[in-house]
């Protein structure tokens, strides 16, 4: 039953919410996305992206909605915060990590059950956008926690998974800050904010590294 809601009335609520979505970043930004294409030709990708705004997921998957779904990754407290659990139940977002204050076997059963359903929404053709460093960039450059699993551990099940990686350009606080002339008729001289998305495939990450290594590799991917 819940699937058959998500198709039907779910896809419309959906839709609205994300065309709503992306008629607000078309109005105060000016955003070019290079290789979203690519998606259409990969079904079922891991997207990992750079973090560098509390904008990045909804611009994300409002931008590459018409092209393929992707279901975003968001952090267990994020999620169920009352005042965005709604949009993101629509958008389909996944809650990540849990807790810390719960104990080290209900942990790691959330763990699973997390990474049992990214692995289903792959397996039916959906993108699953992930943020690797796994907060908003506060420094220049991404840095990953050497003990950070999810895409280590995504990838270790399914190796022969597609990855691309999504660098986002003109967003955060350490990027410049460039803008049109959108909103001059009004006497406004910045008008809205470029901001750029790049797409592409990799095939430089291996799972049978140790996670430390494997996280750096991703790391100098991320900030190359």
């Amino acid at each position: 039953m819940k699937r058959f809601i998500d198709a039907t009335l779910g896809k419309w609520v959906r839709h609205f919410f994300l065309v709503l979505v992306r008629t607000y970043y078309a109005m105060f930004y000016n955003v070019s996305a290079a290789g979203k294409h690519l998606l259409q030709d990969q079904p079922g990708t891991l997207i990992l992206a750079t973090h560098v705004s509390r904008h990045d997921g909804p611009l994300v998957s409002a931008i590459l909605y018409s092209t393929a779904r992707v279901r975003p990754t968001v952090h267990y407290d994020e999620y169920h915060n009352w005042a965005q659990w709604f949009p993101m139940y629509v958008a389909g977002a996944i809650p990540m990590s849990s807790p810390k204050s719960w104990p080290d076997d209900r942990r790691a059963a959330r763990k699973d059950h997390t990474l049992g359903i990214i692995h289903k929404v792959l397996g039916n053709g959906n993108s699953i956008l992930l943020f690797p460093a796994g907060k908003l960039r506060r420094q220049p450059q991404e840095i990953i926690a050497p003990y950070l699993s999810g895409v280590y551990d995504i990838l270790r099940a399914e190796p022969d998974t597609p990855v691309m990686l999504l660098r986002l350009d003109g967003l955060g606080q350490f990027q410049r800050a460039q803008y049109d002339g959108f909103w001059s008729f009004l006497g406004i001289k910045k008008g809205r904010r470029h901001v750029s998305l790049d797409l592409r495939p990799i095939t430089d990450l291996d799972p049978t590294q140790e996670l430390a290594v494997f996280n750096e590799t991703l790391e100098a991917l991320l900030n190359s």
